[in-house]
């Protein structure tokens, strides 16, 4: 893409495309408000800084820099049964497959700590 077509990307289309993974795992023996208080708890030990939670949504917004690189990640328990965790990682400076990694070790580490 040539320097003026990406100027009128930007300026007409929006921001360029951010690579996001989502990812979701069924949680065993545990309630959506159980998983989410254990969430919130482990969120220093996967590595990451909360930037905000909203406890009526069971939502967890945190980023951190991995490697010198921004990266956000939300961390969702929605309500009902079976209960489950959601995740999306979201980073300008990543590409899918760094993401998907960063995914995968974070929902290890969330799982294996609930």
């Amino acid at each position: 893409m040539e320097h003026q077509d990406l100027i009128f990307y930007v300026q007409f289309k929006g921001k360029i495309h951010m690579p996001k993974i989502e990812a979701k795992r069924d949680v065993q023996g545990k309630s959506a408000s159980e998983c989410y208080q254990a969430c919130v708890s482990l969120v220093d030990t996967i590595g990451y800084r909360l930037f905000k939670k909203r406890d009526i949504a069971n939502l967890i917004i945190c980023n951190e820099k991995l490697d010198g690189q921004k990266v956000d990640l939300s961390i969702m328990v929605p309500f009902g049964s079976p209960t489950s965790l959601t995740l999306s990682v979201s980073s300008d400076e990543m590409d899918e497959s760094s993401l998907q990694v960063e995914a995968d070790r974070v929902l290890d580490l969330l799982i294996s700590n609930i």
